[in-house]
């Protein structure tokens, strides 16, 4: 059921109505609060969009991560390819002492 409390907290946090996020989903307002309530799944096309949106992984609206694994998610993704390299490098050679 953390699934679905996700779902609600991240919509309120965000002051969305369910039928604002229906109609990003393109969807009925009805059927976003099933989704909300447990009482059906959620297709992972919608997944995908509502972790785009608010800027989440999917791992974290399905309650496979926690909020710090948010925070990761969000300052990896924001990084150029140059500083994740050097993050990486640096990151094995802590590992490797």
């Amino acid at each position: 059921m953390e699934t679905y409390k996700r779902l609600r907290d991240l919509r309120e946090d965000a002051d969305l109505t369910q039928k604002a996020v229906g109609a990003l989903l393109n969807t009925t307002q009805q059927q976003y609060a099933k989704y909300e309530l447990g009482v059906q799944e959620i297709p992972t096309r919608h997944l995908v969009t509502l972790a785009n949106y608010y800027d989440v992984s999917v791992d974290y609206i399905v309650g496979r991560a926690d909020w710090t694994d948010v925070q990761m998610y969000r300052f990896w993704k924001n990084r150029t390819e140059k500083e994740k390299q050097q993050i990486f490098h640096k990151l094995q050679a802590e590992c490797e002492k």
